[in-house]
Protein backbone atom coordinates (compact mmCIF):
# COMPACT_ATOMS: atom_id res chain seq x y z
CA UNK A 1 0.00 0.00 0.00
CA UNK A 2 1.38 3.11 -0.80
CA UNK A 3 1.60 6.09 1.56
CA UNK A 4 3.29 9.30 1.41
CA UNK A 5 3.88 11.90 4.32
CA UNK A 6 1.67 14.94 4.22
CA UNK A 7 5.80 16.80 4.01
CA UNK A 8 7.03 14.52 1.26
CA UNK A 9 3.42 15.15 -0.86
CA UNK A 10 4.05 18.89 -0.49
CA UNK A 11 8.09 18.10 -1.36
CA UNK A 12 7.72 16.12 -4.21
CA UNK A 13 5.01 19.02 -5.93
CA UNK A 14 2.29 16.33 -5.03
CA UNK A 15 0.15 18.40 -3.04
CA UNK A 16 0.74 21.61 -5.46
CA UNK A 17 -0.67 19.20 -8.30
CA UNK A 18 -3.93 18.48 -6.48
CA UNK A 19 -4.56 21.98 -5.57
CA UNK A 20 -4.54 22.69 -8.54
CA UNK A 21 -7.69 20.71 -9.21
CA UNK A 22 -10.94 22.63 -8.31
CA UNK A 23 -14.16 20.42 -7.73
CA UNK A 24 -17.24 22.67 -8.21
CA UNK A 25 -19.47 20.79 -5.85
CA UNK A 26 -18.73 19.55 -2.06
CA UNK A 27 -19.21 15.75 -3.68
CA UNK A 28 -15.95 16.39 -5.48
CA UNK A 29 -13.77 18.04 -3.01
CA UNK A 30 -14.63 15.42 -0.23
CA UNK A 31 -13.80 12.40 -3.32
CA UNK A 32 -10.87 13.93 -4.12
CA UNK A 33 -9.47 14.57 -0.49
CA UNK A 34 -10.62 11.08 0.46
CA UNK A 35 -8.77 9.70 -3.16
CA UNK A 36 -5.42 8.07 -2.54
CA UNK A 37 -2.87 5.66 -4.36
CA UNK A 38 -5.27 2.88 -6.22
CA UNK A 39 -4.04 -0.31 -5.43
CA UNK A 40 -6.16 -1.98 -8.30
CA UNK A 41 -4.98 -1.58 -11.82
CA UNK A 42 -8.80 -2.43 -12.84
CA UNK A 43 -10.14 0.53 -10.49
CA UNK A 44 -7.40 2.70 -11.19
CA UNK A 45 -8.03 2.02 -15.38
CA UNK A 46 -11.34 3.01 -14.65
CA UNK A 47 -11.03 5.98 -13.20
CA UNK A 48 -8.32 7.27 -16.17
CA UNK A 49 -11.08 6.19 -18.57
CA UNK A 50 -13.43 9.01 -17.03
CA UNK A 51 -10.60 11.33 -17.29
CA UNK A 52 -10.16 10.42 -20.76
CA UNK A 53 -13.78 10.77 -22.13
CA UNK A 54 -14.05 13.79 -20.35
CA UNK A 55 -10.90 15.41 -22.08
CA UNK A 56 -12.55 14.06 -25.09
CA UNK A 57 -16.06 15.69 -24.43
CA UNK A 58 -14.02 18.86 -23.45
CA UNK A 59 -12.55 19.03 -27.18
CA UNK A 60 -15.99 18.12 -28.63
CA UNK A 61 -18.34 20.47 -26.54
CA UNK A 62 -16.70 22.31 -24.21
CA UNK A 63 -19.49 24.42 -22.43
CA UNK A 64 -21.67 21.81 -22.26
CA UNK A 65 -18.81 20.59 -19.75
CA UNK A 66 -18.57 23.89 -18.47
CA UNK A 67 -22.23 24.14 -18.23
CA UNK A 68 -22.48 20.59 -16.96
CA UNK A 69 -20.36 21.77 -14.31
CA UNK A 70 -21.54 24.88 -13.04
CA UNK A 71 -25.21 23.03 -12.67
CA UNK A 72 -23.04 20.21 -9.81
CA UNK A 73 -21.88 23.74 -8.37
CA UNK A 74 -25.39 24.49 -6.98
CA UNK A 75 -25.51 21.57 -4.84
CA UNK A 76 -24.93 21.47 -1.74
CA UNK A 77 -23.25 19.33 0.97
CA UNK A 78 -26.51 16.92 2.73
CA UNK A 79 -25.07 14.50 3.87
CA UNK A 80 -25.89 14.50 7.27
CA UNK A 81 -29.34 15.30 6.31
CA UNK A 82 -29.58 12.26 4.70
CA UNK A 83 -28.02 10.23 7.50
CA UNK A 84 -29.84 12.49 10.35
CA UNK A 85 -32.91 11.24 8.37
CA UNK A 86 -32.95 7.40 9.12
CA UNK A 87 -33.12 7.95 12.83
CA UNK A 88 -35.26 11.36 13.05
CA UNK A 89 -37.95 13.70 11.63
CA UNK A 90 -36.12 16.63 9.46
CA UNK A 91 -36.73 20.13 9.97
CA UNK A 92 -38.19 22.86 8.05
CA UNK A 93 -35.06 23.86 6.91
CA UNK A 94 -33.31 20.75 6.08
CA UNK A 95 -36.75 19.49 3.83
CA UNK A 96 -35.71 22.90 2.45
CA UNK A 97 -32.31 22.07 1.47
CA UNK A 98 -33.72 18.43 0.06
CA UNK A 99 -36.06 20.04 -1.83
CA UNK A 100 -33.61 22.04 -3.61
CA UNK A 101 -30.95 19.49 -3.87
CA UNK A 102 -33.60 17.14 -6.06
CA UNK A 103 -35.27 20.17 -8.22
CA UNK A 104 -31.73 20.54 -9.40
CA UNK A 105 -30.88 17.26 -10.02
CA UNK A 106 -33.50 17.33 -12.11
CA UNK A 107 -31.98 20.10 -14.51
CA UNK A 108 -28.60 18.90 -13.68
CA UNK A 109 -28.85 14.82 -14.51
CA UNK A 110 -30.27 15.81 -18.57
CA UNK A 111 -27.31 17.43 -19.13
CA UNK A 112 -25.26 14.67 -17.59
CA UNK A 113 -26.52 12.21 -19.66
CA UNK A 114 -26.64 14.62 -22.69
CA UNK A 115 -22.40 14.49 -22.14
CA UNK A 116 -20.65 13.21 -24.98
CA UNK A 117 -19.28 9.78 -24.19
CA UNK A 118 -21.20 10.15 -20.84
CA UNK A 119 -22.52 6.36 -21.07
CA UNK A 120 -18.50 5.12 -21.17
CA UNK A 121 -18.36 6.88 -17.67
CA UNK A 122 -18.08 4.39 -14.85
CA UNK A 123 -19.39 4.94 -11.37
CA UNK A 124 -21.66 8.21 -12.66
CA UNK A 125 -25.37 7.16 -13.06
CA UNK A 126 -27.48 9.08 -11.40
CA UNK A 127 -30.42 7.68 -9.50
CA UNK A 128 -33.96 9.03 -10.40
CA UNK A 129 -35.20 11.82 -7.64
CA UNK A 130 -38.65 11.88 -8.84
CA UNK A 131 -40.34 9.78 -6.47
CA UNK A 132 -38.72 12.04 -3.53
CA UNK A 133 -39.43 15.82 -4.91
CA UNK A 134 -43.66 13.94 -5.24
CA UNK A 135 -43.32 13.86 -0.88
CA UNK A 136 -41.15 17.20 -0.63
CA UNK A 137 -43.53 19.37 -3.80
CA UNK A 138 -46.46 17.25 -4.45
CA UNK A 139 -47.80 20.06 -5.90
CA UNK A 140 -44.68 19.94 -8.56
CA UNK A 141 -44.48 23.94 -8.16
CA UNK A 142 -40.62 23.13 -9.06
CA UNK A 143 -39.67 26.22 -6.89
CA UNK A 144 -36.30 26.31 -4.99
CA UNK A 145 -38.17 26.15 -1.69
CA UNK A 146 -40.20 24.42 0.42
CA UNK A 147 -44.09 25.43 1.75
CA UNK A 148 -46.64 22.75 3.39
CA UNK A 149 -49.70 23.88 1.40
CA UNK A 150 -52.78 24.12 3.74
CA UNK A 151 -54.18 20.95 2.17
CA UNK A 152 -51.47 18.75 3.76
CA UNK A 153 -53.58 17.80 6.66
CA UNK A 154 -56.97 18.51 8.11
CA UNK A 155 -55.34 19.35 11.08
CA UNK A 156 -52.95 22.03 9.26
CA UNK A 157 -55.69 23.34 7.47
CA UNK A 158 -57.74 23.90 10.47
CA UNK A 159 -54.88 25.53 12.50
CA UNK A 160 -53.93 28.01 9.58
CA UNK A 161 -57.61 29.19 9.12
CA UNK A 162 -58.36 29.94 12.52
CA UNK A 163 -54.85 31.54 12.74
CA UNK A 164 -55.98 33.89 9.59
CA UNK A 165 -59.10 34.56 11.58
CA UNK A 166 -57.33 35.70 14.50
CA UNK A 167 -55.00 37.83 12.91
CA UNK A 168 -57.48 39.49 10.86
CA UNK A 169 -59.66 40.36 14.18
CA UNK A 170 -56.22 41.51 15.74
CA UNK A 171 -56.16 43.99 12.61
CA UNK A 172 -59.27 45.49 13.44
CA UNK A 173 -59.32 49.16 15.15
CA UNK A 174 -61.50 47.80 18.57
CA UNK A 175 -59.66 44.72 18.77
CA UNK A 176 -59.63 43.23 22.30
CA UNK A 177 -55.97 42.03 22.08
CA UNK A 178 -56.06 41.01 25.36
CA UNK A 179 -58.66 38.26 25.20
CA UNK A 180 -57.51 37.18 21.20
CA UNK A 181 -53.60 37.52 21.51
CA UNK A 182 -53.70 34.03 23.82
CA UNK A 183 -55.92 32.92 20.88
CA UNK A 184 -53.71 33.37 18.46
CA UNK A 185 -50.90 31.84 20.23
CA UNK A 186 -53.15 28.79 21.04
CA UNK A 187 -53.51 28.39 16.98
CA UNK A 188 -50.24 29.00 16.00
CA UNK A 189 -49.15 26.27 18.58
CA UNK A 190 -51.76 24.17 16.50
CA UNK A 191 -50.03 24.58 13.22
CA UNK A 192 -46.34 24.08 14.76
CA UNK A 193 -47.41 20.81 16.05
CA UNK A 194 -49.71 19.66 12.53
CA UNK A 195 -46.49 20.73 10.87
CA UNK A 196 -44.51 18.70 13.05
CA UNK A 197 -46.82 15.83 12.03
CA UNK A 198 -46.49 16.63 8.54
CA UNK A 199 -42.46 16.57 8.51
CA UNK A 200 -42.70 13.75 10.02
CA UNK A 201 -44.68 11.74 8.10
CA UNK A 202 -42.24 12.87 4.81
CA UNK A 203 -39.21 12.04 6.67
CA UNK A 204 -40.71 8.47 7.40
CA UNK A 205 -41.85 8.67 3.60
CA UNK A 206 -38.29 9.58 2.42
CA UNK A 207 -36.35 6.96 3.92
CA UNK A 208 -37.34 4.50 1.35
CA UNK A 209 -35.47 7.06 -1.22
CA UNK A 210 -32.53 7.62 0.84
CA UNK A 211 -30.43 5.50 -1.30
CA UNK A 212 -31.10 7.10 -4.12
CA UNK A 213 -30.08 9.92 -3.01
CA UNK A 214 -26.53 8.76 -1.65
CA UNK A 215 -26.17 7.46 -5.20
CA UNK A 216 -26.84 10.96 -6.71
CA UNK A 217 -24.23 12.40 -4.27
CA UNK A 218 -21.82 9.86 -4.96
CA UNK A 219 -22.50 10.01 -9.20
CA UNK A 220 -21.67 13.77 -8.48
CA UNK A 221 -18.48 13.48 -6.77
CA UNK A 222 -17.27 11.09 -9.38
CA UNK A 223 -17.99 12.96 -12.03
CA UNK A 224 -17.06 16.55 -10.74
CA UNK A 225 -13.39 14.88 -9.41
CA UNK A 226 -12.99 13.84 -13.01
CA UNK A 227 -14.08 16.87 -14.62
CA UNK A 228 -11.75 18.81 -12.02
CA UNK A 229 -8.77 15.94 -13.32
CA UNK A 230 -9.91 16.84 -17.30
CA UNK A 231 -9.85 20.61 -17.05
CA UNK A 232 -6.15 20.49 -15.52
CA UNK A 233 -4.89 17.65 -17.79
CA UNK A 234 -6.06 19.79 -20.90
CA UNK A 235 -4.92 23.19 -19.42
CA UNK A 236 -1.49 21.74 -19.27
CA UNK A 237 -1.24 19.32 -21.77
CA UNK A 238 -0.89 16.47 -20.03
CA UNK A 239 -1.13 12.29 -21.27
CA UNK A 240 -3.22 9.15 -20.03
CA UNK A 241 -0.18 6.87 -18.38
CA UNK A 242 -0.26 3.36 -19.85
CA UNK A 243 -0.04 1.42 -16.71
CA UNK A 244 1.70 -2.03 -15.78
CA UNK A 245 4.67 -3.94 -16.43
CA UNK A 246 8.08 -2.95 -14.75
CA UNK A 247 9.61 -0.10 -16.61
CA UNK A 248 9.04 3.61 -15.55
CA UNK A 249 9.25 5.09 -18.86
CA UNK A 250 8.20 9.47 -19.20
CA UNK A 251 9.13 11.28 -22.43
CA UNK A 252 9.43 15.18 -22.09
CA UNK A 253 8.14 15.39 -18.76
CA UNK A 254 7.41 18.52 -16.48
CA UNK A 255 7.64 19.01 -13.17
CA UNK A 256 4.76 21.83 -12.97
CA UNK A 257 5.49 23.95 -9.86
CA UNK A 258 9.08 23.93 -10.71
CA UNK A 259 7.77 25.31 -14.17
CA UNK A 260 5.84 28.16 -12.95
CA UNK A 261 8.15 29.29 -11.00
CA UNK A 262 10.89 29.23 -13.19
CA UNK A 263 8.54 30.96 -16.02
CA UNK A 264 8.16 33.53 -13.11
CA UNK A 265 11.65 34.58 -13.95
CA UNK A 266 11.45 34.48 -17.78
CA UNK A 267 13.15 30.78 -17.70
CA UNK A 268 11.94 27.94 -19.50
CA UNK A 269 11.67 24.00 -17.59
CA UNK A 270 14.34 21.41 -19.58
CA UNK A 271 12.07 18.59 -20.03
CA UNK A 272 13.07 15.03 -18.78
CA UNK A 273 12.68 11.69 -20.78
CA UNK A 274 14.14 8.60 -19.24
CA UNK A 275 13.71 4.95 -18.90
CA UNK A 276 13.85 3.16 -14.79
CA UNK A 277 13.83 -0.51 -15.38
CA UNK A 278 14.57 -3.17 -12.22
CA UNK A 279 17.38 -2.86 -10.71
CA UNK A 280 19.21 0.34 -10.12
CA UNK A 281 19.56 3.31 -12.22
CA UNK A 282 22.04 5.81 -10.84
CA UNK A 283 21.81 9.68 -11.98
CA UNK A 284 24.94 11.89 -11.59
CA UNK A 285 25.57 15.54 -12.39
CA UNK A 286 27.51 18.84 -10.35
CA UNK A 287 25.87 20.71 -7.73
CA UNK A 288 22.92 23.04 -8.82
CA UNK A 289 22.74 20.64 -12.19
CA UNK A 290 19.41 19.67 -11.37
CA UNK A 291 19.43 16.11 -10.19
CA UNK A 292 16.80 16.80 -7.46
CA UNK A 293 14.56 18.34 -9.72
CA UNK A 294 14.90 15.72 -12.21
CA UNK A 295 14.09 13.25 -9.22
CA UNK A 296 11.06 15.09 -8.27
CA UNK A 297 9.49 15.78 -12.07
CA UNK A 298 9.86 11.60 -12.49
CA UNK A 299 8.87 10.38 -8.79
CA UNK A 300 5.82 13.16 -9.06
CA UNK A 301 4.42 12.06 -12.30
CA UNK A 302 4.59 8.21 -11.01
CA UNK A 303 2.79 9.13 -8.16
CA UNK A 304 0.30 11.09 -9.98
CA UNK A 305 -0.33 8.34 -12.04
CA UNK A 306 -0.72 6.01 -9.54
CA UNK A 307 -3.10 8.46 -7.99
CA UNK A 308 -5.66 8.75 -10.59
CA UNK A 309 -4.48 11.33 -12.52
CA UNK A 310 -2.84 12.27 -15.87
CA UNK A 311 1.00 13.05 -15.57
CA UNK A 312 2.76 15.96 -16.73
CA UNK A 313 4.57 14.33 -20.23
CA UNK A 314 4.23 13.51 -23.52
CA UNK A 315 3.94 9.89 -23.06
CA UNK A 316 4.36 7.61 -19.97
CA UNK A 317 4.14 4.08 -18.77
CA UNK A 318 3.97 3.49 -15.08
CA UNK A 319 4.50 -0.19 -13.28
CA UNK A 320 1.47 -0.29 -10.73
CA UNK A 321 3.91 -0.02 -7.72
CA UNK A 322 2.75 -1.29 -4.23
CA UNK A 323 5.29 1.22 -2.54
CA UNK A 324 7.11 4.76 -3.40
CA UNK A 325 9.88 5.65 -1.04
CA UNK A 326 11.24 8.67 -1.31
CA UNK A 327 14.56 9.90 0.93
CA UNK A 328 15.51 13.04 -0.05
CA UNK A 329 15.41 15.17 3.33
CA UNK A 330 16.96 15.84 6.24
CA UNK A 331 14.82 13.25 8.24
CA UNK A 332 16.43 14.34 11.88
CA UNK A 333 14.53 13.94 15.30
CA UNK A 334 16.56 15.39 17.80
CA UNK A 335 14.07 14.27 20.06
CA UNK A 336 15.33 10.34 19.17
CA UNK A 337 18.67 11.98 19.11
CA UNK A 338 18.67 11.17 15.41
CA UNK A 339 21.12 12.52 12.94
CA UNK A 340 20.00 13.44 9.27
CA UNK A 341 22.58 10.29 8.36
CA UNK A 342 20.33 8.27 10.97
CA UNK A 343 17.07 9.90 9.33
CA UNK A 344 18.21 8.65 6.11
CA UNK A 345 19.35 4.80 7.03
CA UNK A 346 16.31 4.24 8.80
CA UNK A 347 13.88 5.28 5.98
CA UNK A 348 16.35 2.90 3.79
CA UNK A 349 15.64 0.09 6.29
CA UNK A 350 12.24 0.92 5.86
CA UNK A 351 12.23 0.87 2.13
CA UNK A 352 14.44 -3.08 2.51
CA UNK A 353 11.63 -4.23 4.80
CA UNK A 354 9.02 -3.69 2.20
CA UNK A 355 10.80 -5.09 -0.68
CA UNK A 356 9.33 -8.92 0.03
CA UNK A 357 6.15 -7.53 -0.76
CA UNK A 358 5.34 -6.13 -4.44
CA UNK A 359 7.23 -4.21 -6.77
CA UNK A 360 8.56 -1.22 -5.03
CA UNK A 361 9.82 2.62 -6.67
CA UNK A 362 12.75 4.00 -4.09
CA UNK A 363 14.48 6.99 -5.35
CA UNK A 364 17.05 8.05 -3.09
CA UNK A 365 18.70 12.40 -3.62
CA UNK A 366 22.02 12.36 -2.34
CA UNK A 367 21.60 8.92 -0.40
CA UNK A 368 24.40 9.00 2.78
CA UNK A 369 25.41 12.72 2.30
CA UNK A 370 25.11 12.93 6.10
CA UNK A 371 28.14 10.98 6.45
CA UNK A 372 31.84 12.27 5.35
CA UNK A 373 32.39 11.50 1.86
CA UNK A 374 34.60 8.41 1.72
CA UNK A 375 31.97 6.44 4.19
CA UNK A 376 29.34 7.66 2.28
CA UNK A 377 30.29 6.87 -1.07
CA UNK A 378 31.14 3.39 0.39
CA UNK A 379 27.63 3.36 1.53
CA UNK A 380 25.81 4.61 -1.76
CA UNK A 381 27.72 1.92 -4.11
CA UNK A 382 26.31 -0.86 -0.93
CA UNK A 383 23.22 0.22 -1.73
CA UNK A 384 23.49 0.12 -5.16
CA UNK A 385 25.05 -3.23 -5.34
CA UNK A 386 22.34 -4.55 -2.84
CA UNK A 387 19.02 -3.51 -4.46
CA UNK A 388 20.59 -4.45 -7.92
CA UNK A 389 18.34 -7.83 -7.95
CA UNK A 390 15.80 -7.07 -5.97
CA UNK A 391 12.15 -6.40 -6.78
CA UNK A 392 12.30 -2.26 -6.88
CA UNK A 393 13.14 0.45 -9.58
CA UNK A 394 15.82 1.98 -7.98
CA UNK A 395 16.67 5.62 -8.94
CA UNK A 396 19.82 6.71 -7.29
CA UNK A 397 20.91 10.55 -7.61
CA UNK A 398 24.46 11.49 -6.24
CA UNK A 399 27.96 12.78 -6.83
CA UNK A 400 29.94 10.31 -5.43
CA UNK A 401 31.91 8.48 -8.54
CA UNK A 402 31.91 4.86 -8.74
CA UNK A 403 28.50 4.41 -7.65
CA UNK A 404 26.68 3.01 -10.86
CA UNK A 405 29.10 0.11 -11.58
CA UNK A 406 26.23 -2.36 -10.80
CA UNK A 407 23.49 -0.02 -12.45
CA UNK A 408 21.10 -1.08 -15.04
CA UNK A 409 21.42 2.41 -16.37
CA UNK A 410 23.64 5.66 -15.67
CA UNK A 411 22.30 9.19 -16.58
CA UNK A 412 23.76 12.06 -16.34
CA UNK A 413 22.58 15.87 -16.26
CA UNK A 414 23.88 17.68 -19.10
CA UNK A 415 25.31 20.19 -16.90
CA UNK A 416 27.41 23.31 -18.49
CA UNK A 417 27.48 22.30 -21.77
CA UNK A 418 26.53 25.59 -22.67
CA UNK A 419 29.18 27.71 -20.61
CA UNK A 420 31.24 30.40 -22.84
CA UNK A 421 34.93 29.76 -22.21
CA UNK A 422 34.90 33.82 -22.02
CA UNK A 423 32.43 33.75 -19.17
CA UNK A 424 33.86 35.30 -15.52
CA UNK A 425 32.69 36.03 -12.54
CA UNK A 426 32.28 39.80 -12.94
CA UNK A 427 29.20 41.83 -12.38
CA UNK A 428 27.15 40.96 -9.13
CA UNK A 429 26.30 37.64 -7.25
CA UNK A 430 22.84 37.91 -8.89
CA UNK A 431 24.09 38.48 -12.29
CA UNK A 432 26.75 35.36 -11.56
CA UNK A 433 24.24 32.92 -10.76
CA UNK A 434 21.96 34.33 -13.59
CA UNK A 435 24.95 33.13 -16.35
CA UNK A 436 25.08 29.72 -14.46
CA UNK A 437 21.49 29.04 -14.61
CA UNK A 438 21.21 30.37 -18.36
CA UNK A 439 24.60 28.27 -19.40
CA UNK A 440 23.35 25.00 -16.92
CA UNK A 441 21.63 22.19 -19.18
CA UNK A 442 19.25 20.42 -17.09
CA UNK A 443 18.47 17.51 -20.04
CA UNK A 444 19.49 13.73 -19.27
CA UNK A 445 21.67 11.86 -21.44
CA UNK A 446 22.02 7.98 -20.82
CA UNK A 447 25.68 7.33 -20.54
CA UNK A 448 27.82 3.86 -19.87
CA UNK A 449 27.67 2.52 -16.54
CA UNK A 450 30.52 4.01 -14.09
CA UNK A 451 30.98 7.04 -16.25
CA UNK A 452 32.82 9.52 -13.87
CA UNK A 453 30.57 12.44 -12.78
CA UNK A 454 30.61 15.46 -14.65
CA UNK A 455 33.59 17.92 -12.72
CA UNK A 456 31.52 21.26 -12.80
CA UNK A 457 31.98 22.46 -9.03
CA UNK A 458 35.19 24.50 -9.90
CA UNK A 459 33.84 26.00 -12.92
CA UNK A 460 30.51 27.23 -10.50
CA UNK A 461 33.46 28.62 -8.04
CA UNK A 462 34.73 30.11 -10.11
CA UNK A 463 31.69 32.34 -11.51
CA UNK A 464 30.74 33.16 -8.15
CA UNK A 465 34.06 34.71 -7.46
CA UNK A 466 35.75 32.80 -5.07
CA UNK A 467 38.98 34.20 -4.31
CA UNK A 468 41.25 32.93 -6.64
CA UNK A 469 43.98 31.86 -3.89
CA UNK A 470 41.31 29.54 -2.76
CA UNK A 471 40.80 28.59 -6.19
CA UNK A 472 44.20 27.19 -6.77
CA UNK A 473 44.05 25.40 -2.89
CA UNK A 474 40.84 23.87 -4.01
CA UNK A 475 42.95 22.47 -7.50
CA UNK A 476 45.65 21.41 -5.59
CA UNK A 477 43.23 19.06 -3.20
CA UNK A 478 41.71 18.02 -6.28
CA UNK A 479 44.74 16.71 -7.90
CA UNK A 480 45.65 15.08 -4.92
CA UNK A 481 42.66 13.22 -4.16
CA UNK A 482 42.66 11.92 -8.01
CA UNK A 483 46.12 10.35 -7.47
CA UNK A 484 44.93 8.88 -3.82
CA UNK A 485 42.01 7.33 -5.29
CA UNK A 486 43.89 6.20 -8.25
CA UNK A 487 46.62 4.11 -5.69
CA UNK A 488 43.40 2.61 -3.82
Amino acid sequence: MIELSYEQKEDLGFKYVRDLLEPACPYGMRRLRAEGFYARRDELERELENVSILCAALDADEAAVLDLRAALGGLKELSGTVAACEGRALTEVELFDLTAFCVRLRTLIPRAEALPGYDGLDGVRFARVDAALAILDPSESGRLSFYVEDARTDALLAARERKRELERLLRAPDADREALLPQRQEAAKAEEDALADVYRGMSEALREHLGALRACMEAAGRLDAAIAKALVAKRFGCCRPALGGDTLSLTDAVHPQIAAALASRGRSFTPITVELSRGVTVLTGANMGGKSVAMKTIMLNAALALGGCFVFAASASVPMFEHLELINRDFSNAAEGLSSFGGEILRFNAAAEQLGSGLSFIAMDEFARGTNAREGAAIARAAVRYLSDKNAVTLLATHYDGTAEFAVRHYQVKGLKRLDASDDASGTGADRLRRIENAMDYGLIEVEPGTECPRDALRICHMLGMDAEILSFIEREGRSAGQNESKT
